[in-house]
Formats: structure tokens, sequence, C-alpha cells
């Protein structure tokens, strides 16, 4: 299979705001290149240890989540600049900041009521399409929209709706309708089908579904819908009930596979919040925000000396928990994306110190 349509899924894990790339996404080599490996990588080490290992096969694609400044983004196009046999994408922070990001899940799993993003950095821009075929056509049209990045609605997917009805047409002499016959009347049973489309896959969305869509000039409707979620690095709100501290690790732990580093705090806490981001930021946002329970990477320390003057509990985890937890929804979104379609593509998991990752 080609890497740019492994490309294509890496828009729809890490989509952008309204439709511009983010400064830190980027790809490397040639989105033409056969692949049959699929590798997830966040350090340099990581990605030494996938090149020195997969010297051999048609090709690989790598997915770097690791944050990329503008130093680390030069030093590494230089050093992976002629590379043979490898496709790196690296994504921008959009991966973590979505509603159907890491510390959104988190936030459903601990009951925060309507988790707002701690520091907003945009909208989730929507588009609503409409189109209208046969009902025994619809679902290889809904699965194309699909393909294309639609029907995402915050954790969940493939989400459209379909109603049934009669729909007329009269072709011209020259026209060639997929049912009935030029210059006569036609009455046709079609269901009208909706799917949401982020912004930034409307184009895809709407190259696909002509694509697939049997009508020879398919009604397609497409307009904007309200201004979206806003997301953003972190997510923070009310309880649905209080939590103590130790609670809120094991429940926590059981979504990052670790146990928590540091646990603090005696009350039950009515307020929460997650972050995934800088631990330093984390705490002084946390710490601005007043709330009662803070769950993060470690501090080596920051909490527990902060939680001296405040009382404010506190929750960390080591800090690869956090992308590894990312890495995993990639992996398996990449999976279940080569089994339906029979790709046979490899996919491979970093372990928490990892070189070149364990095939999953």
């Amino acid at each position: 299979m080609k890497a740019r349509v492994l490309d294509q899924l890496l828009d729809e894990f890490a989509p952008s705001a309204a439709g511009s790339q983010d400064a830190g996404d980027y790809l490397l080599g040639n989105p033409g290149l056969d692949v049959d490996r699929f590798f997830v990588a966040w350090n340099p080490g990581q990605l030494e240890g996938i090149i020195k290992k997969s010297g051999d096969g048609k090709g690989a694609y790598v997915a770097y989540l690791g944050g990329l400044d503008e130093k680390l983004r030069c030093v590494l196009s230089l050093s992976l600049k002629g590379l043979k046999g490898f496709v790196i994408r690296f994504t921008g922070p959009t991966w973590r900041y979505h509603s159907w990001g890491v510390t959104a899940k988190m936030a459903k799993d601990l009951g925060i009521e309507d988790p707002e993003p701690v520091l907003a950095a945009g909208r989730e821009h929507n588009f609503k399409v409409v189109t209208y075929a046969p009902g025994k056509d619809i679902p290889k049209v809904r699965e194309s929209l699909f393909s294309a990045g639609a029907g995402r609605y915050g954790l969940y997917s493939k989400c459209s709706f379909s109603g049934s009805g009669k729909g007329t047409f009269l072709g011209d002499k020259d026209a060639k309708p997929a049912y009935g016959q030029p210059g006569r009347m036609e009455e046709i049973e079609e269901e009208r089908l909706e799917v949401l489309v982020p912004s930034d896959r409307i184009g895809k969305a709407l190259a696909a579904l002509k694509k697939i869509h049997p009508y020879e000039q398919p009604v397609i409707e497409t307009y904007e819908v309200g201004s979206g979620r806003e997301f953003g690095e972190g997510r923070m709100g009310r309880l649905t009930s209080p939590l103590a501290s130790m609670e809120a690790s094991r429940k926590i732990a059981s979504v990052l596979g670790s146990r928590a580093v540091h646990v603090s705090g005696e009350s039950k806490a009515r307020t929460a919040m997650i972050w995934d981001g800088d631990a330093g930021t984390g705490l002084y946002e946390a710490l601005l925000r007043d709330v009662d329970l803070y769950v993060g990477p470690d501090s080596h320390g920051l909490a527990k000396l902060s939680g001296r003057t405040r009382r404010v509990g506190a929750v960390e985890f080591p800090r690869y928990c956090f992308v590894m937890a990312g890495a995993k929804e990639l992996i398996y979104m990449v999976r279940e994306k080569s089994k339906s379609e029979s790709w046979g593509l490899r996919t491979f998991l970093p372990s928490k110190v990892g070189k070149e990752g364990a095939h999953t």
C-alpha cells in the first residue's frame, strides 16, 4: 500500500483547527512509497532503533508523536535527509488537543461534567454533508464518507443519520441515469444520508462521495454547522460526584497502564483538571484555577512542594504514559483499518523505553 493512504489516516488522528497545517506537522519522505509496516515513535532514540531494525522489506511508515521545536525539527530533517525506505510523519500537537484525545477520555473516566480545555487552541469547525441515494447504495456511500474522515462526534466515530422518502427526476435525452430512462418522469425510493465532516476533511470527503455515488449527477448539499467544540490542551471541570485522590489514581492507572508515582490529598475533590503537557505549566494552571484535584505527568517533587501551601490533591504518572496512551489509540486505529481493508500491514507499538517497539 502507498504511504499517502496512511498519511490520510494521520490527518484524521491529528486534524488541524481550521484546515491549516500546524507548524510542527510535516512529512519527510516519498508519499508514493510502498509500505508494509507502521511504527509509532516519540523520541529520537526510538527513531534510531526503528531505522536500524527495518532495513529490509518494502518500506516503513513512522508516526512521530514527540514534541518538535524548530531546532529539533532542523536536526532531525538533516539527520534523516536522503533516508531510503521510510516515510516519517511528524505530527503537530493537535493529536492531544481534540475531544477524542487522551485527556478528554480520562476526563470522561473520572466523571468530569462537560469538560473544557484548560488552554484553548481553537474550535473544531464542521460541515454537514447531505446526499440522496437508493437504499441499497447507501452503505457503500456511507462507508466512503467514513473512510474520508466524516462522521465523528467527540469520542464516537462512524456517526450518520438516514431517512427514507421518494425522489423524482426527469432526465434529458442525453442523460445517462443509473435508474430509469432518459426523457421519462421517474419516481424512486431513496434515503437521505447526513454526516458531519471536519473542515479539514471536507475536500476529501466530497471527492470520495462523488467517486462512489451511483448517480450521474448526485444531489450533494454542504453547509457549515455551528462553530464546533472548543479544543486545546488539558481538560477540567466539575466532577459528577466527589472523588478521593487514591480513587482517581486507580481510575487513571487503568487507562494509562501504570501506577501513579505520586498521590496526595486527603479531602474528596469536587473539581478536577487533567494535563498531559509540561508538568510545571500544568501545576501552575491548576493552582491558578483553584481546582481540588490535579492529574498530570511526574513533576519530580514539585506537586508535593506546592501542596504544602495549597490544599490541592495531586496524582502524577510517568511522562511516557500519556504519549503511550495516544500511541495505542493510533495503533489500534491503523490496525483496524488494515484489517477491514485487507492491507496486510504490520503495526508496531513502542515499549516505555523501547527503541523500535513490539509487533502487535
